[in-house]
């Protein structure tokens, strides 16, 4: 039996949001990052992972938590086992919205702690039936119930709140300048030797620091931020061929082979499951 992966969005729950459910055995998926949080159940195999230079194994019963802007690594633990989960990705203002109203209060920003692990069947059983839920049913109540149930589980049991802390005023540093100027272009042809004139940095000693703040490859990056930009379009009705165009994608093959590589699952499939 090979992978069987499922993406989709539902704009209906919890400010809109992407779900997966999945049964990989020989699918792995290289480093990358989210804007968002990651929140994964697993029912059953082994999948063994690299989180922010961390690594470990998720099995049943354990929930992962990664934070926005952690990289992150997966695959099979053994060789043809596999692993099944679900998984979450929430906005940052769905999680502090959710937040402030659990524990009626606004100071401070919701953090999950430095574990991104965490062993709790309860929970764990918890996500994955909402996950099942919301891939079975058309009803958008009974969707939008059974994933709230669930995070409000997870925030309750381990969302913190850090202190506040006052702004500070600082000017760009040169890779920040690099990323924006990356944001700002993603529909253009991009080359390291521009990428790194904005930052004013030499080509050679941009791609070092790039890849030491990051812990990607400035290519890995742009990659990266093309297709979530790309997902995005695709989640809000965008025709596959237009959001590869507008993401900076110019040959279409090549959009699909990253984006099945990336979500495992293709841009029509995922355009087309989305709700």
């Amino acid at each position: 039996m090979g992978d069987v992966i499922e993406l989709w969005h539902d704009s209906h729950v919890l400010g809109g949001m992407d779900i997966l459910r999945a049964e990989c055995r020989t699918y792995r998926y290289d480093a990358h990052a989210h804007d968002f949080f990651v929140v994964a159940a697993f029912r059953a195999g082994a999948q063994k992972h690299c989180i922010g230079g961390t690594h470990g194994i998720a099995l049943p019963g354990t929930v992962m938590i990664i934070p926005p802007g952690e990289v992150h690594a997966g695959e099979s633990a053994a060789r043809h086992e596999g692993w099944n989960y679900s998984a979450f990705y929430p906005s940052v203002a769905t999680i502090e919205r959710m937040s402030d109203e659990l524990f009626a209060c606004s100071r401070g920003s919701l953090d999950f702690g430095t574990t991104c692990l965490i062993e709790d069947k309860e929970l764990s059983n918890k996500l994955l039936a909402a996950a099942d839920t919301a891939y079975r049913s058309d009803d958008i109540a009974r969707r939008q119930e059974a994933i709230y149930q669930a995070f409000a589980m997870l925030v309750r049991r381990y969302g913190q709140r850090s202190r506040p802390t006052s702004p500070r005023r600082m000017s760009k540093a040169p890779i920040q300048r690099g990323l924006d100027y990356i944001m700002s272009n993603l529909d253009r042809r991009l080359t390291i030797d521009d990428i790194a004139a904005e930052a004013g940095l030499s080509a050679f000693h941009f791609m070092r620091l790039f890849k030491a703040h990051t812990n990607m490859t400035v290519h890995q990056y742009v990659v990266h931020r093309r297709l979530e930009a790309a997902r995005i379009m695709l989640a809000r009705g965008t025709s596959p061929a237009l959001a590869a165009a507008n993401a900076g994608f110019y040959d279409q093959s090549h959009f699909t082979c990253h984006f099945k590589k990336a979500f495992g699952t293709t841009p029509r499939r995922y355009a087309d499951a989305c709700r």
